[in-house]
């Protein structure tokens, strides 16, 4: 099995929880955790942003592709279909029963990104795994997938079968950084059909400066919000949009 390899990340500052860029591939994962608690909660929300254009992408949530829980995704239709996967082996995974996928409202599908924020129930520990390897507060090892120029068998079908891909690479994911006070905020609202709902997101002015040029945040990365201290100005083509008020705001495509 050949694959193209990118630079591996370590994440340490948190803005949505803890969030990764690949800018080759133009893709970016977040996780947020609820807060610490104890017995520990068995859920997240993760934001996953590809291009429209890729066949399908996914992230394994213990960095690898055997024993690991898996997100598969893809577009048909303008919806976003998402679904959870496993396998013991480097073959086709499987349709994988027991983790609650819900699409939050700030979900959006249009002519160039996918952009899914999504919460996952009973998704820390699953067959042979289990996120962080069960520390939440420890350091897990997660993957990102692409198949950039070929589609699944049946889009239609959120458990079609499809073709190897052909990018991937990891990161470490510092979850001690990745719990957030605002998580139940978060998940306000949500679907568990694979289409985005919801009402529609509150559009934030970006503040402006005399004194000096101001840094511009890339497309689908955080531009607002409580306590965020980082760039408010979008890149040419994207607005600031409050997706979780007035705790999270990110760069959005301009209406």
């Amino acid at each position: 099995m050949s694959h193209k390899v990118t630079a591996t990340i370590l994440l340490t500052a948190a803005s949505l929880g803890e969030q990764v860029q690949d800018p080759a591939l133009d893709m970016i994962v977040g996780i947020v955790l609820p807060p610490d608690s104890t017995p520990a909660s068995d859920e997240y929300i993760v934001n996953f942003v590809v291009p429209v254009s890729y066949g399908w992408t996914g992230i394994s949530m213990g960095g690898q592709m055997s024993n690991s829980l898996l997100f598969t995704m893809w577009p048909y239709n303008g919806e976003i279909m998402l679904g959870s996967r496993w396998t013991n082996d480097y073959v086709l995974p499987l349709p994988y029963a027991g983790p609650k996928i819900t699409l939050l409202p700030a979900s959006k599908i249009n002519n160039t990104y996918i952009n899914a924020i999504f919460r996952c129930q009973n998704c820390t520990v699953w067959e042979g795994g289990s996120l962080g390897s069960g520390d939440l507060d420890g350091t897990a090892v997660l993957a990102y997938v692409a198949s950039t120029d070929v589609g699944v068998d049946d889009p239609s079908d959120i458990d079609s079968s499809f073709q190897e891909h052909n990018n991937f690479d990891f990161f470490g994911l510092d979850l001690s950084q990745a719990h957030s006070s605002s998580y139940s905020k978060y998940i306000g609202g949500g679907s568990t059909t694979s289409a985005p709902s919801g009402p529609s997101s509150t559009r934030v002015p970006p503040s402006t400066t005399t004194s000096a040029p101001q840094a511009t945040q890339t497309a689908y990365g955080q531009c607002g919000g409580t306590g965020y201290s980082g760039p408010t100005v979008c890149a040419s083509g994207f607005a600031c949009i409050a997706v979780a008020p007035p705790y999270y705001s990110q760069c959005q495509p301009s209406k």
